[in-house]
């Protein structure tokens, strides 16, 4: 039994990279896990690796999914104890060339689901009087760099909801 067995974590993004780490991490530690991302095969496979853990295809960009994401979290353990915040994705291109769809798809993934899953999450953890909301951004959520206007924007503005939450909770 881990320091986290009573816990239960939801965490996006992660079929693969960090997200996949985080769940691991987690699991480790006894936590219960639902893995969430658009990959529903890799997801699959890493939620069956681990003990405790189940896995739901969800995009970030849909408030549906978001919402019954944390809704299947409620229903299946009674909580939502931890929620990581991680799915991401990046696309380059000048701004004057940056496709207006994929623009807002790359805020609606990394800074509206993030506070959708937060919105949904947070009176559950009220209630607990215990939570952890960890917000998974880069070195582009303080400084910018070139040909990536949506994915620093969202980092921004993801640093500036967790400072937001911080405060408010």
């Amino acid at each position: 039994m881990g320091e986290l067995s009573e816990k239960c974590a939801v965490v996006t993004g992660a079929a693969n990279g960090i997200g996949q780490a985080v769940a691991e991490a987690l699991s480790a530690q006894g936590a219960r896990v639902l893995l969430a991302d658009i990959d529903e095969d890799r997801g699959q496979t890493v939620a069956r690796g681990l003990p405790n853990a189940a896995f739901q295809r969800a995009d970030m960009a849909s408030r549906e999914d978001c919402r019954a994401l944390i809704t299947r979290a409620e229903r299946e353990w009674g909580r939502v104890d931890i929620l990581v915040n991680n799915a991401g994705l990046q696309h380059v291109s000048p701004v004057e060339e940056f496709p207006e769809d994929r623009w807002e798809y790359l805020l609606r993934v990394m800074l509206i689901g993030p506070f959708l899953l937060t919105r949904y999450a947070l009176p559950l953890m009220y209630a607990l009087r215990w939570g952890r909301i960890i917000n998974i951004s880069s070195l582009h959520g303080l400084v910018a760099s070139p040909y990536k206007s949506a994915y620093i924007s969202a980092k921004h503005g993801l640093m500036g909801l967790t400072k937001t939450v911080a405060l408010e909770a």
